[in-house]
């Protein structure tokens, strides 16, 4: 277990590294990220320390990886891809719709733009998206684009059909797709935006990230990029953090969206200090738990090590995994074994998982939060309504930053606004 010196001691090297500082809740993760990385590059996490602390480079880039893992899959919100392409249909303007995918992991994020976009029936030579993230080893996937089962599992069967070709147990890209889409390297925290004049950005679970007072700085970059009327896209649990910054809020089937209006011009620094009041809708079992898994379970354990498989696709192994976990009790493997069914389709067996899980911990917040968007999916508001009762008792008495338990990293707060009654937010616009 590391001390708070050691801690403190990573915190300052991901600082001066890249820029970033974890927001407090998330601290835990930077022990785990540390094993994880000392595996990588076959050493003991002792020595390994000692070789971070000392700034060995090997050493610091493999922990920098470890430490910003970014979970991501296929068509994350559609609505939000829906509403993009819609405005993009509605455009007099004859210079190309441009993009920017911010923190964008590997790739499924833009790629999902570039092949809703052109399903759309935008050409290809009207818009260009520009994706950035700080992780070298990220984009290096991201450039393959080459992506397993688990990144598909909520993928457009349609966009999947006409844009994906099969390679062995793996999908890849097409270059119709990728030709429409720069990768580049980036710092949100540290680098200036490295486009202007965009007509919509998508920066979904980065900021959790952030401390607030950096969260700030991060948004009115993003918003100092977006041309009158573009389209801001945060994971709605993010949404809030955006109160202040003059944008109208609408939504799209309860997922919502933010826009700079028409006649708004880049708001000053001093507008970023008025508290607007914006709340997040009724969220799905992807919108409750999504924020980037920067924690992951116990580093070396069966169930870190289905959790890597199910990101590379090998469903089979990761279930199998899982349920070896889940022999010794774990609430996380089922919540693990219910994403995996969900994946494939079984809601009735996602259902079943998540119940397990909470009856080896009837307060386990992240469980209950999963069967909001189960039920809805099934089309049961009433038990979709019982388990967000649920989910927000098993919240009170935690504090805003306190990392929960389950398989991604999520904080008490920021799952507690993500389910905020959707009747009690304010609204801007409708679409």
């Amino acid at each position: 277990m590391l001390d708070e010196g050691a801690l403190q001691s990573l915190e300052a090297l991901l600082r001066a590294a890249c820029g970033l500082t974890l927001a407090p809740g998330l601290r835990r993760s930077l022990e785990p990220a540390l094993v994880r990385a000392a595996h990588q590059r076959a050493a003991a996490p002792e020595l390994f320390l000692e070789r971070l602390l000392a700034r060995e480079p090997a050493a610091v880039e493999s922990f920098i990886e470890q430490a910003l893992i970014g979970e991501t899959y296929f068509c994350r919100h559609p609505e939000h891809l829906e509403v993009l392409t819609k405005y993009a249909q509605g455009r007099q303007d004859p210079a190309p719709l441009r993009v920017w995918s911010a923190g964008c992991a590997t790739g499924e994020e833009p790629y999902s733009v570039s092949m809703a976009m052109i399903a759309a029936g935008v050409p290809p030579l009207r818009f260009k998206v520009v994706a950035t993230d700080v992780s070298n080893r990220a984009l290096a996937r991201a450039r393959a684009a080459r992506y397993g089962q688990w990144s598909m599992r909520r993928i457009l069967p349609e966009l999947e059909r006409r844009y994906l070709r099969p390679d062995g147990p793996f999908v890849t890209v097409s270059p119709e797709v990728t030709a429409r889409v720069e990768l580049r390297r980036h710092n949100l925290a540290t680098d200036p935006a490295p486009v202007s004049g965009v007509q919509a950005v998508f920066c979904r679970n980065v900021l959790i990230y952030f401390p607030p007072e950096l969260v700030r700085t991060v948004l009115q970059k993003l918003v100092g990029t977006l041309v009158p009327g573009g389209l801001l896209f945060l994971a709605p649990a993010e949404i809030p953090m955006a109160a202040g910054l003059g944008l109208e809020q609408h939504e799209l089937r309860g997922t919502p969206y933010l826009r700079l209006p028409l006649s708004a011009r880049t708001p000053p620094p001093s507008l970023y200090l008025t508290p607007i009041p914006m709340r997040s809708p009724l969220p799905s079992a992807s919108q409750a738990a999504e924020v980037v898994d920067v924690a992951g379970p116990r580093a070396g354990s069966e169930l870190e090590q289905a959790l890597e498989a199910a990101r590379e696709g090998r469903y089979e192994a990761a279930e199998r995994l899982a349920q070896a976990a889940a022999r010794q009790l774990s609430p996380e493997a089922y919540l693990l074994l219910s994403m995996v069914a969900e994946g494939r389709g079984d809601l009735d067996a996602a259902v079943s998982a998540v119940r397990k899980a909470l009856y080896l911990e009837p307060q386990l917040a992240m469980g209950h939060a999963a069967l909001v968007s189960l039920y809805g999916r099934l089309r049961q508001p009433s038990e979709a309504e019982r388990a967000r009762t649920n989910a927000l008792r098993a919240l009170e008495g935690l504090e805003d930053d306190e990392l929960l338990r389950g398989v991604e990293a999520v904080t008490a707060g920021g799952l507690r606004r993500a389910l905020e009654p959707a009747q009690r937010r304010e609204r801007w616009g409708e679409t």
